[in-house]
């Protein structure tokens, strides 16, 4: 018997305590840690991860230590895509928030 109630969400392929721990360590912590975890789950948690916007930063630090075999056999076509931005300078979502805007002011002149 299913439960009904149970969220319409994958589940982390990792125990909540190991992604806690990545989340709170530095970097080379954090790359000690996951690469300790097999390749093909290591692929499944940086989807996960990539697919949840205040995850998407480890989603791709994680990435970027997969093999593209691994993530295209995870996600497909979005694998191969993921293995791509991982190792670029700069992420997508990375690059779009540091874009210049123009200031907004709402000061009337007075002449």
């Amino acid at each position: 018997m299913t439960n009904r109630y149970a969220p319409n969400e994958a589940a982390c392929p990792v125990p909540l305590d190991l992604l806690a721990l990545m989340l709170r360590s530095d970097e080379t912590r954090m790359r000690e840690t996951v690469l300790l975890i097999a390749p093909t789950q290591r692929a499944t948690l940086a989807v996960f991860c990539y697919g949840r916007v205040h995850l998407r930063a480890l989603g791709f630090q994680i990435a970027a230590l997969c093999d593209e075999r691994s993530l295209s056999k995870v996600a497909g076509a979005l694998g191969a895509v993921l293995f791509d931005q991982s190792r670029e300078a700069m992420p997508f979502d990375e690059e779009r928030t540091r874009t210049h805007r123009k200031r907004v002011s709402l000061a009337r002149l007075v002449a």
